[in-house]
């Protein structure tokens, strides 16, 4: 009598391909979204704005401080409610049960992972060099031009690492999804087990994928870093250059430059 079958893991495993993609989506906009959303709840915070920053605060504790897997049960049962309250407020029509659960699922995931995206944004905001926020300011930028040009692209390099391990982390943690009727990898591999009861089978195929998606993830996250930190080559100097001092190998350039750079529009 076979314990394991080895073959029933491959057939499932084959059976179960067409279904990262649903994963893989579910977890990259959910990953996208918190990011913008952590960026923002970080931009409140480090602006101490009142009233704004302490209601940040409570959302951020509430989102540490209970299960993802409460708040999806949470907010798949919350929406028809807030539906019908509309319903009956603005002698509207809707439909309670319209909305996708895939759309609740990632809209959860996102809030969730902007509780702790937050963080990670606003240290790297805080380690961009002051004096290149200045020379910005000195040529006239806006503080919103400020952010998008120098603040947030200098930052990105110093969180892509963080907000990487956040998105493998996420990639996992959507495998909650199927509670609220989301077929996605984990989903279909319990349908799966569920035809012939070779449950420990497909949920080996299951793990077995879920390893394969982070192995790759991480090594094409190891390319990306290496092309972010290479250093940037020395220009050439004609005959006619002017002399100057050489900047180190390696050295990242100024962002701007107050005697060439013109005043952004």
């Amino acid at each position: 009598m076979t314990i394991i079958d080895f073959g029933a893991v491959g057939k499932y495993a084959v059976g179960l391909l067409p279904y990262i993609p649903i994963t893989l989506a579910l977890s990259v906009v959910a990953t996208l979204l918190g990011t913008v959303i952590g960026l923002v709840m970080a931009l409140i915070k480090m602006s101490r704005i009142p009233v704004l920053s302490q209601l940040n605060a409570i959302i951020v504790s509430y989102l540490r401080g209970t299960p993802v897997l409460v708040q999806l049960l949470l907010n798949v049962n919350a929406v028809p409610i807030a539906v019908l309250l509309i319903n009956q407020a603005a002698g509207t029509n809707f439909d309670a049960l319209a909305l996708s659960p895939f759309l609740v699922a990632a809209i959860t995931f996102a809030f969730a992972e902007a509780a702790y995206a937050s963080e990670t944004i606003r240290a790297a905001l805080l380690s961009v060099d002051r004096r290149e926020i200045e020379a910005a300011q000195s040529l006239g930028m806006t503080p919103w031009q400020t952010l998008s040009r120098i603040t947030i692209p200098n930052a990105s390099v110093v969180a892509f690492p963080t907000l990487v391990s956040q998105f493998i982390g996420m990639l996992k943690q959507s495998s909650l999804a199927f509670v609220v009727s989301v077929i996605e990898v984990t989903a279909y591999a319990k349908i799966l087990g569920g035809r012939d009861y070779h449950y420990f089978e497909a949920y080996l195929a299951t793990a077995i994928i879920y390893w394969g998606l982070t192995v790759v993830i991480e090594q094409g996250t190891r390319v990306v870093e290496r092309r972010m930190q290479r250093p940037i080559p020395r220009p050439k100097r004609g005959r006619g250059a002017a002399a100057g001092p050489d900047r180190p190998s390696g050295a990242r350039p100024a962002a701007l430059d107050p005697k060439t750079a013109e005043v952004p529009a």
